[in-house]
């Protein structure tokens, strides 16, 4: 029997909070059924109403479960590769890898991915444009950027100078939708930490088949306003 139902953006593939967990459905070999909300709109009503995804549902619909790093936390769990999970999440008993590995994660899917989309939605005029706002946004965002760099200037990955952690997979599927809009050749080549390690986490084995046709912007994207 099927461990449950992901669903995800499977037609549009835009939400950047979907990308890890699908990675992780298809590279792990889960048995998990990769959904879109259109394929069962009565019980993703019925579950679901704030509308949001990813979200997951029990083999039985007997329980679900919400929130993007809640959903990669059971995922990761359910697979039989230990050495992987291992990997991913910190090893047992090491709190001081997990507590750090759940502080990139926490930091890379809210405030970081919140201040790049506020960014995006200003300048392709999903939001009214406003240079303040944008302006105190792109600072912020510089200003997360820069704690990332520290870090990165120190070792390969966020936690580990060995291999990716889940910490490092969230963080680039949101500094992705930077490197489609803003962070552009020239700021590439003032970031060369950033830019080299977000190279070798979207070519990680856990990101089968969301990362294949990326490009990153030549130039940085202009309002229109």
């Amino acid at each position: 029997m099927s461990e449950g139902t992901l669903f995800t953006d499977l037609n549009e593939r835009k939400l950047i909070r979907t990308i890890v967990p699908r990675g992780l459905v298809r590279s792990l070999r889960l048995d998990v059924k990769l959904a879109d909300p259109s394929d069962a709109e009565q019980l993703y009503q019925r579950e679901f109403p704030w509308g949001k995804y990813p979200t997951f549902v029990g083999p039985r619909e007997e329980w679900t479960l919400t929130e993007a790093m809640a959903i990669d936390y059971y995922l990761i769990h359910l697979s039989s590769d230990k050495k992987a999970v291992s990997q991913l999440l910190g090893p047992d008993g090491d709190f001081k890898t997990r507590a750090d590995i759940l502080r990139w994660e926490s930091l890379s899917n809210s405030d970081f991915l919140n201040e790049v989309c506020k960014v995006f939605f200003l300048l392709i005029g999903i939001k009214p444009y406003n240079s303040i706002e944008f302006e105190t946004a792109r600072k912020n965002v510089d200003t997360i950027v820069s704690l990332y760099e520290r870090r990165l200037k120190k070792q390969k990955f966020l936690t580990s100078n060995e291999h990716e952690t889940l910490a490092d997979l969230t963080s680039a599927a949101a500094f992705s939708l930077g490197f489609l809009s803003i962070f552009d050749e020239t700021w590439r080549s003032k970031h060369p930490e950033i830019t080299h390690w977000f190279d070798r986490v979207v070519n990680s084995r856990f990101f089968e088949g969301e990362f294949q046709n990326f490009k990153m912007c030549k130039c940085a994207m202009q309002s229109s306003k």
